[in-house]
């Protein structure tokens, strides 16, 4: 159903990352958010007044079966807290989107994908990365075979270090709640692995933590991730929170044709390039008009950042991306023509992804290459 305005209701679960991103990119989408939920509810009323959503909720469930309008469900809460509402949108039949990394396990990963599946509701993941403009121009170029079969991948995002006196989600410093810098931050470079140059069998991974300001974190703020394709192609996965130094960020591809890379601007706060160097040469490749993102806008109420992620998230890096993944995802709702050909990642990538995390963990407490479990 749709409300009287034509649009497609939703509801956001999640006061933080939710609010910050997942409400401006509906909208920009094109969806009406209807409602919040979030666990404390005179705090979800106070974050949900200045955004002018009109419905603040402590209880899915309750306001699934009183909002018939409200068709999508957007999950942005810690992982360890995406299985109940999912379970509840699916059980309510009705369109669910989940944040990363997907669940606690693969296990209960694979429980909320048979259940969508079931169901047969509309169902993804949120990796909006894939629509970042020079990643999906690049993953574009690799799956166009224009550098032949793949040979490597290489990604890395080194940062020199964050503000020690900010504070980080508790879940980003465990492991057990689907944390640390691999949950939080190394789920988006495997689907963008993934999605570039096909699905991985083994891996070899190394955790470490960096950081010495944050002396009660109990997980990884920096990995590696050595892996193997089942198309044969290998790739190495490198990504630090808090590496002092320089900032560093840069993915490549090389064929048996060729290679493609991204490069930065030719100037500060240039877009990304994407290149290709084959028998012609190297050369930039001209970036797609359905490809281009708006640049960030800033969130305009800052009296509800509160938190390091807070920040992150409130430079609006993200949304045109995810604007781009919900317009995915509305036209699938609606039966129509999605309006670009790059596919939205769903339950299927997040089981698989999942796979992958927990593969990346077992090999690091064995110091082996491990092989990643089959859905």
């Amino acid at each position: 159903m749709m409300g009287q305005d034509g649009k497609i209701g939703a509801v956001v679960v999640g006061t933080g990352f939710g609010l910050f991103t997942h409400v401006r990119a509906l909208r920009d989408a094109g969806f009406d958010v209807r409602a919040i939920v979030g666990r404390d509810l005179e705090k979800t009323k106070k974050r949900a007044a200045p955004l002018n959503i009109p419905t603040a909720s402590n209880n899915l469930e309750e306001l699934l079966a009183n909002d018939p309008d409200i068709q999508l469900v957007t999950v942005a809460t810690p992982p360890h807290a995406h299985y109940q509402p999912v379970m509840q949108a699916i059980a309510a039949r009705r369109a669910v989107m989940c944040e990363k990394p997907f669940a606690k396990d693969l296990a209960q990963a694979r429980e909320m994908l048979n259940a969508a599946q079931a169901a047969g509701v509309v169902h993804a993941l949120g990796a909006e990365f894939r629509y970042d403009s020079a990643q999906a121009l690049l993953t574009r170029l690799v799956q166009s075979g224009a550098i032949g079969e793949p040979l490597m991948f290489h990604r890395i995002y080194q940062q020199p270090g964050p503000d020690v006196h900010e504070e980080l989600s508790d879940w980003w410093m465990d492991e057990a709640q689907g944390g640390g810098f691999l949950g939080a931050f190394g789920t988006h470079m495997i689907d963008q692995a993934r999605a570039t140059v096909g699905e991985i069998d083994s891996l070899s991974c190394i955790l470490r933590k960096l950081s010495p300001s944050r002396p009660t974190q109990s997980s990884d703020d920096y990995y590696t991730l050595q892996f193997r394709t089942k198309n044969g192609c290998m790739g190495l996965l490198e990504a630090a929170l808090n590496f002092p130094g320089p900032f560093m960020m840069g993915t490549k591809v090389a064929g048996t044709t060729g290679a493609a890379w991204i490069q930065s601007g030719a100037s500060f706060g240039e877009p990304e390039q994407v290149w290709i160097k084959d028998a012609d040469g190297a050369r930039q490749i001209p970036m797609p008009d359905e490809l281009v993102n708006a640049a960030p806008e800033p969130f305009a109420i800052s009296e509800l950042v509160e938190s390091e992620m807070d920040r992150w998230h409130s430079q609006g890096f993200d949304v045109a991306p995810y604007a781009k993944l919900f317009g995915q995802l509305r036209a699938q709702i609606l039966n129509i023509d999605a309006p670009l050909s790059d596919r939205a990642a769903d339950f299927t990538d997040a089981a698989a992804n999942q796979a992958i995390l927990d593969a990346a963990r077992r090999s690091a407490k064995s110091n082996e290459w491990t092989k990643v479990e089959a859905i």
